[in-house]
């Protein structure tokens, strides 16, 4: 390793920077304001309806076409759930208690004749259920929750019906329900989601092919949010501080000496995402222009480092390390290089910088140097659990 000559010169900053403070985001006991769920109960059935057609000149035309022989279709469309009118009536309250569900469907409805549209008209069908919940006494209808999640209508054709109704649209609707009975608290909690279960009072009913998704929650994206909290968090302060930095690896390496500027905020309020530094390396063994040596000009090994990422903070006693990615302007140039930033806390106060290229190969090391630094654990959801096991 080749030594090189340190340039001495006046490098304390006038006045005395102090340390970034910390801004601290420990857990804490909190009182939140929801909706308990007493009951949840999800379940579907299959209704059956015959219903007379409400205008009188397409009643008279679809006879006709019946008598005829011809061909004469029903088309229902689709029906969005949010159109369900649904009404709840506690009839007794307990635990079990008893409730009353009163369903309207909203059903368009298309007749051809032969293929060609004779009329459409909109066919309001009613269903109820009486179902056992939990609605202990205090529950009222204002706190049942109850909605359609998917509705499936179909009809086999026209029926000829008996006089005065005439013919009659038999309609089959099957019906996928999500009924909740909720009551506002205050709850200090610590939580997960959970999910409804089967309408198994009293009696097991028959299960139709519900689309289960539409009752999933969105899911996370992991590995982007929600960011883990780290587990400590650290500040530290250089500025133009002595530095013996290694330039290189094996017996090709420069043992450079300068001056290194840091500012880093890692881990602020215990959230990686509140994490920001940055980097230069003043090289004081060159003037305002390169020396010449025996083997040509002297360089100039000045550079500055922005991080692009931090990807994960790992911490120690009194210490922590950020490793990630980021750019190094090296005589104007940029290139991109893996980083590891450690900052400690003991014995000393300082930090250690070290850089690799995409070989993995260190090509810079600053070594130890002196800096400001406040360092302090983060409490996590891991310590607050073993406090509770305790």
């Amino acid at each position: 390793m080749k030594k090189r000559k340190q340039i001495r010169g006046s490098q304390t900053p006038t006045p005395s920077p102090s340390p970034i403070p910390l801004d601290p985001n420990d857990l804490a006991p909190e009182c939140i304001r929801v909706d308990k769920v007493y009951d949840w109960v999800f379940f579907a059935n299959r209704y059956e309806n015959k219903n007379f057609i409400p205008d009188e000149a397409c009643r008279a035309a679809v006879s006709a076409a019946l008598a005829a022989g011809q061909r004469v279709e029903v088309q229902t469309a689709p029906v969005n759930p949010a159109d369900v009118s649904v009404s709840g009536s506690i009839i007794e309250n307990g635990n079990p208690g008893k409730v009353l569900i009163v369903w309207t469907v909203p059903v368009e409805v298309t007749i051809l004749i032969a293929g060609v549209a004779e009329c459409s008209f909109t066919v309001r069908t009613q269903f109820t259920d009486e179902i056992m919940l939990c609605v202990p006494v205090g529950i009222t209808n204002a706190n049942l929750n109850i909605r359609a999640t998917q509705v499936i209508a179909t009809s086999g054709g026209v029926l000829m019906g008996p006089d005065p109704f005439g013919p009659m649209i038999p309609l089959k609707v099957v019906l996928c329900k999500d009924v909740q009975v909720e009551y506002p608290v205050k709850l200090e909690v610590l939580a997960k989601f959970c999910f409804p279960r089967p309408n198994n009072i009293p009696v097991p009913e028959e299960r139709l092919q519900c689309d289960l998704s539409l009752l999933e929650f969105p899911r996370q994206c992991p590995g982007l949010f929600p960011v883990a909290n780290c587990e400590c968090q650290a500040t530290a302060l250089a500025r133009n501080e002595d530095t013996e930095a290694t330039f290189g690896s094996g017996a090709t390496a420069d043992l450079v000496t300068g001056l290194s500027t840091l500012r880093a905020e890692i881990c602020q309020e215990c959230s990686l995402g509140d994490s920001t530094w940055s980097y230069s390396f003043t090289d004081t063994e060159v003037g305002p222009t390169p020396a010449p040596t025996a083997t040509g000009f002297q360089p100039d090994f000045s550079f500055t480092f922005d991080p692009s990422s931090i990807d994960r903070v790992t911490c120690g006693t009194d210490a922590l390390t950020a490793v990630g990615e980021g750019i190094r302007y090296f005589d104007g140039a940029p290139e991109q290089l893996f980083y590891e930033l450690q900052i400690f806390d003991a014995p000393t106060e300082g930090f250690r910088l070290i850089l690799r290229n995409t070989a993995n190969v260190v090509i810079f090391d600053s070594g130890v140097v002196d800096a400001l630094v406040e360092f302090g654990e983060c409490e996590t959801f891991a310590d607050l659990l073993g406090d509770i096991d305790a």
